[in-house]
């Protein structure tokens, strides 16, 4: 039987992208500490199946039916699974503690701005009247709670001049006049979130492809000055 030229450069094309697809994806298993049976359960398919995807000597390939149920199981773009990309849009959720820390870190370092507000949510509160609380244990009420929130303020921290001696005020102007009135990174924080928000929002309500969403972000993250 001849086999032609194309044929065999195919195959080994194919062969090359399915070993990048095994190779990612066991390197997605090891980072989350997860093995071939876990992760089998978790995207609803038989063991033996994926086993046959995930074997390097075998001639099974991972179909796109399992690389899209991988690929939203490990939040990961199909790309990256392909070996085309490693950008992820979404990382596992960090522990309170390590969001604290990274709070404190944006506090400590004048980054942002503390404010007290008020937010009115929708919540469900225990009833107080004794017949009620037989029937329905919980009523829905709008409720409003202050919280403390965080803001990237443009402007300077300066102090109130009113109060201020001549020489003080002078300082100040003179702070003003040299470096100007407004905090450029922070600008450049606060136009980077209304670009992602306004890019989330598209591509939440899938009038933006998933994968030009991760690239137009990564981009604008790269060209940030600060």
């Amino acid at each position: 039987m001849e086999v032609s030229y194309k044929n065999m450069t195919d195959k080994k094309v194919k062969e090359g992208i399915q070993l990048t697809i095994i190779e990612t994806i066991e390197a997605l298993m090891e980072e989350n500490k997860i093995n071939q049976a876990t992760l089998a359960r978790e995207i609803n398919i038989g063991p033996a199946q994926l086993s046959k995807c995930l074997n390097r000597k075998g001639n099974n390939y991972v179909s796109i039916d399992t690389l899209i149920k991988i690929s939203d199981y490990f939040k990961v773009p199909v790309d990256q699974l392909l070996g085309r990309s490693s950008i992820k849009v979404a990382e596992k959720s960090q522990s309170n503690a390590d969001i604290c820390r990274n709070l404190i870190n944006l506090i400590e370092t004048g980054t942002v701005n503390i404010i007290n507000g008020a937010v009115t949510e929708d919540t469900y509160q225990p009833n107080r009247n004794e017949a009620e609380k037989e029937s329905d244990p919980y009523r829905y009420e709008k409720k409003k709670n202050s919280y403390k929130m965080f803001y990237f303020s443009n402007y300077l921290p300066l102090p109130d001049i009113k109060n201020l001696s001549k020489s003080e005020k002078k300082n100040i102007e003179s702070e003003l006049n040299t470096n100007g009135l407004y905090h450029p990174k922070r600008i450049e924080i606060n136009a980077f979130i209304e670009y992602y928000l306004k890019l989330r929002d598209l591509y939440k309500k899938d009038d933006l492809p998933r994968a030009f969403f991760e690239q137009a972000i990564e981009d604008r993250l790269n060209q940030m000055r600060y």
